[in-house]
């Protein structure tokens, strides 16, 4: 199943969804995957959600990419990224693995946890060294593989570091374009970028973009914090998708 096959209650969710988790985006520097994945899985089998969001997320880190690229903490990001390599096989094969009940309970849970992380995240006094940030892009790798939605683990990294929002909002948008441009590339080895995926991620990417294109006004202008409306959704999506997952 795809978005043409959606009621127009769903399709209306969607595109919703689509503009809610592209206005965090460009906001924050994160958090996209986190309300696409979440919601679209609602209305959407994961494996057709999936690979859409990923190709949505490269498109969003590029639209951010000329002014976050000067900012970037690059030692971090180079190691972060050598983990993600290792870790992405294993999240694709579960992505195509996994039966679909499953993947939901694993994206809702998913969801729950980080939202407890990034609420009761504490900033630290320096960056955490080689190998814990390579431990860390691995399990960005899985997770970013198996339900598009690796995120969580870099971003506690980064929002807990001492480093200025500016450097890590900018470190966040240069590594999620790399590592989500190998993601695409290992799906597509995988055969899940299917030309169904294709076509509506097209659909999806003008709608996605409006939302980035706010959140980054939004940025700019100093808007206020957007972090405890951001952990309030994603607890209630968590709710709903692990209770889909059981009911189910």
């Amino acid at each position: 199943m795809t978005f043409w096959q959606l009621s127009p209650a769903a399709m209306a969710f969607a595109v919703a969804a689509l503009l809610a988790g592209g206005l965090i985006r460009g906001y924050s520097g994160f958090g996209a995957s986190l309300v696409w994945v979440s919601c679209l899985c609602l209305v959407l089998p994961p494996p057709a959600v999936v690979p859409s969001t990923l190709l949505l997320e490269v498109a969003a880190s590029v639209s951010l990419l000329p002014k976050a690229w000067p900012d970037a903490h690059r030692p971090s990001v180079r190691w972060l990224l050598t983990g993600a390599l290792l870790g992405l096989p294993l999240g694709i094969w579960f992505l195509a693995a996994l039966p679909e009940r499953a993947t939901r309970l694993t994206v809702g849970l998913a969801v729950g946890i980080s939202a407890l992380a990034l609420a009761f995240s504490r900033r630290t006094h320096r960056l955490p060294g080689r190998a814990a940030c390579a431990g860390m892009g691995t399990a960005f790798g899985v997770l970013n593989g198996a339900c598009g939605m690796g995120g969580p683990p870099v971003v506690l990294m980064y929002l807990a570091s001492p480093l200025p929002m500016a450097v890590n909002r900018a470190s966040l948008v240069v590594f999620f374009l790399a590592a989500d441009s190998m993601t695409v590339a290992t799906a597509g080895t995988g055969g899940l970028l299917t030309s169904d995926v294709l076509w509506q991620t097209a659909l999806f990417l003008p709608i996605a973009l409006a939302g980035v294109a706010a959140g980054t006004w939004l940025y700019r202008h100093g808007g206020g914090d957007v972090r405890r409306i951001v952990l309030g959704i994603l607890a209630v999506l968590s709710l709903a998708l692990v209770g889909q997952a059981v009911v189910a």
